[in-house]
C-alpha cells in the first residue's frame, strides 16, 4: 500500500513533466509558423471582382490558371484553376514565390496578374482596374479586393491575298488557317481554353480571302497548299488598313529512297517507319506530308521529297529510337539511297 500512495506521486509528476514538453514544442511550433508566414513562406489569398469593362457587370465562370514565372513553365496549367461565382468574385491562393495568373473567358480578351515575391518597387506596378497588373507577394491581404476589369473581344476583318513567290501570279484554293494563342504556338489547346474559334478559309480564284484578327491575343495566319512552301505569319489590327498578300513558293521534287539499319550491327531493319518531321503547331498535317515504311531489306519505296524549309525526317519502330535526320535538299540526287542508322533499345528503355 505504501508503494502504490509513492507511485501516485510519481506518475503525477511524469504526466506534468510530458504535458509541459508537448506545451513547449506546440508553442515553439506555432511561432515558427507565425513567423514563416510573416516572412511570406506560405501561400496567401487574393481575392478579385471580375467585371465587364463595357458594362461593368460581374462576370461568372472566368477560369484563372495559376504557374510559377520560370523557364520550365511558361504556360499556365490547369492544375488548382479556379473559376469566379456568378456574383464575378474568385479567390485564389498564391504561393510564396513569382507566379502569374491567366484570366481566360470566351468572348473576352484575356487578362494577367503577376505576382512578385521578389523585391519590387511601387513604381513598377500597374495600377488598378485594368486587365494586367503586378503586385508584390508582401502586400497580399484578404481584406483587400482587387478588380479585374475584362475587355470583350474585337473581331477585326483582314482581307488576304496568296500569291505567286515568282511572278505574283494569284494561287487558289490554298487554306488559310487563322490561329490565337498567348506564350507558345499551340492552337490545339483551344477548346480547352476557351480562345476564339481556329478560323479555316480558302482563296478564290484571284487569290482573295479574308480573316478576322482578334483582339487581346496573338494572331498568325497559316497558308498551305499541296506543292508549296507553307508559310506562317503573325498579323495585328492595322493589317486591315490595306491588303494582307503572302507569297508562296513553288516546291520542286526530287525521287529518293531511305534503307534504316540498325546503328550497331549494320543490318537492314524492317517496318522502319520514315516520314516527314513537321512543326504542326496544333494544326493538321502538312499536306506535303509523306510517309513510307521499309521492308524486309530495309528499304524504303521510293518518295518524292520537296525543297522545303526546313527538311527534316523521323524515324519510328517498336524497339527503337525515334531518330531525327535534317536534309539538304541541293546535295540530293533522283535515285539516291540515304541510310538511316536507328539505335536499338536497351532491356530498360
Amino acid at each position: 500500500m505504501h508503494f502504490i500512495n509513492q507511485s501516485i506521486p510519481n506518475l503525477n509528476r511524469s504526466l506534468y513533466i510530458i504535458f509541459t514538453s508537448i506545451s513547449r514544442i506546440l508553442y515553439l511550433g506555432a511561432t515558427i509558423c507565425v513567423l514563416l508566414f510573416q516572412c511570406g513562406c506560405f501561400p496567401r489569398p487574393l481575392d478579385l471582382q471580375l467585371t465587364n469593362a463595357s458594362n461593368n457587370k460581374p462576370v461568372e465562370g472566368v477560369t484563372i490558371h495559376r504557374h510559377s514565372v520560370t523557364l520550365l513553365s511558361l504556360l499556365a496549367t490547369d492544375s488548382n484553376a479556379v473559376k469566379s461565382d456568378k456574383t464575378g468574385e474568385a479567390r485564389i491562393w498564391v504561393p510564396p514565390f513569382n507566379t502569374k495568373l491567366t484570366m481566360l473567358q470566351p468572348g473576352f480578351e484575356p487578362a494577367t496578374i503577376d505576382v512578385f515575391a521578389s523585391k519590387t518597387t511601387a513604381n513598377m506596378l500597374v495600377s488598378e482596374s485594368s486587365s494586367y497588373q503586378t503586385l508584390r507577394f508582401e502586400d497580399l491581404d484578404e481584406k483587400i479586393k482587387h478588380d479585374m476589369r475584362l475587355t470583350p473581344v474585337q473581331f477585326v476583318p483582314i482581307k488576304v491575298r496568296v500569291v505567286e513567290q515568282s511572278d505574283g501570279a494569284p494561287i487558289d484554293d490554298a487554306e488559310l488557317v487563322a490561329t490565337t494563342f498567348l506564350y507558345l504556338p499551340m492552337p490545339g489547346i483551344e477548346d480547352r481554353w476557351g480562345f476564339p474559334d481556329l478560323q479555316d478559309f480558302r482563296s478564290d480564284k484571284d487569290g482573295n480571302s479574308q480573316v478576322k484578327h482578334s483582339s487581346g491575343f496573338r494572331n498568325v495566319i497559316t497558308v498551305r497548299k499541296p506543292g508549296y512552301q507553307e508559310v506562317r505569319q503573325d498579323f495585328t489590327a492595322s493589317n486591315s488598313e490595306s491588303e494582307l498578300v503572302l507569297q508562296l513558293r513553288r516546291l520542286q521534287n526530287k525521287t529518293i529512297q531511305f534503307k534504316a539499319m540498325n546503328a550497331q550491327s549494320k543490318e537492314p531493319i524492317p517496318n522502319v517507319v520514315v516520314r516527314l518531321n513537321e512543326q504542326r503547331n496544333g494544326l493538321a498535317t502538312s499536306p506535303n506530308e509523306f510517309a513510307v515504311v521499309s521492308d524486309e531489306n530495309g528499304l524504303t519505296p521510293p518518295v518524292p521529297v520537296q525543297n522545303m524549309m526546313p527538311l527534316v525526317i523521323e524515324t519510328e519502330c517498336p524497339g527503337y529510337h525515334r531518330f531525327s535526320l535534317g536534309l539538304d535538299w541541293r546535295t540530293l540526287k533522283d535515285g539516291e539511297v540515304i541510310k538511316v542508322n536507328v539505335r536499338k533499345k536497351g532491356w530498360f528503355e
